[in-house]
């Protein structure tokens, strides 16, 4: 999943929203103490949900409709189109006004982030901004965008937004069953 399904899960499973962020960030194991115990857990979360999302059957059934040259990038496609998905049809998940949950766990990111985090807490009116455009076309094409120039390599996911948009329906289907295998995931591991 993306940044927003992340932040959703952490918002109900009452995890840490920083860790969520950090989770993209921070490299390699987190078995000795990194950050505070809540921020090191929600790395650790962050990367049992990218797991059971990419095993998950809905997100396997979406990579494979997508064919060269995306479908070497179609993991991370997918991830931007649930979260697309969710963000447009947020009344289904959540009784919260978007843009209300977006500044609101935007200022809760930036307060939970740790001071010695390899990255600045990012700036709240920003990524509250980001988080909304994931509702709107031009929203997700500039996420793909910039997940594009992050990568190592040549690649054509600043190109991706046709095809995404083609799959939109496929998205909102399997949206459901995604979103509560993961939070039962989620709520498995903080209550183990």
């Amino acid at each position: 999943m993306n940044l927003l399904a992340h932040l959703w899960l952490a918002e109900r499973t009452d995890t840490s929203a920083a860790g969520q962020i950090l989770g993209d960030i921070v490299k390699g194991r987190i078995d000795a103490p990194r950050f505070d115990a809540r921020t090191d857990e929600g790395i650790r979360l962050h990367r049992a949900i990218d797991s059971t999302s990419d095993a998950h059957p809905a997100h396997r059934e979406l990579r494979e409709r997508f064919r060269s040259p995306l479908r070497r990038y179609a993991g991370i496609i997918v991830d931007i189109g649930f979260d697309h998905a969710l963000a447009r049809r947020w009344p289904d998940y959540s009784a919260e006004p978007f843009a209300v949950f977006a500044r609101r766990i935007a200022a809760r990111v930036a307060a939970e982030w740790p001071n010695d985090a390899p990255a600045g807490p990012p700036d709240v009116q920003g990524f509250a901004g980001m988080l909304s455009g994931y509702a709107d076309a031009r929203g997700i094409e500039r996420a793909l965008t910039a997940v594009g120039r992050r990568a190592t390599r040549r690649n054509p996911l600043a190109a991706a937004l046709p095809a995404l948009l083609a799959e939109y329906p496929g998205f909102v289907e399997r949206l459901p069953r995604l979103l509560t295998r993961l939070e039962a995931e989620m709520l498995s591991r903080t209550r183990a």
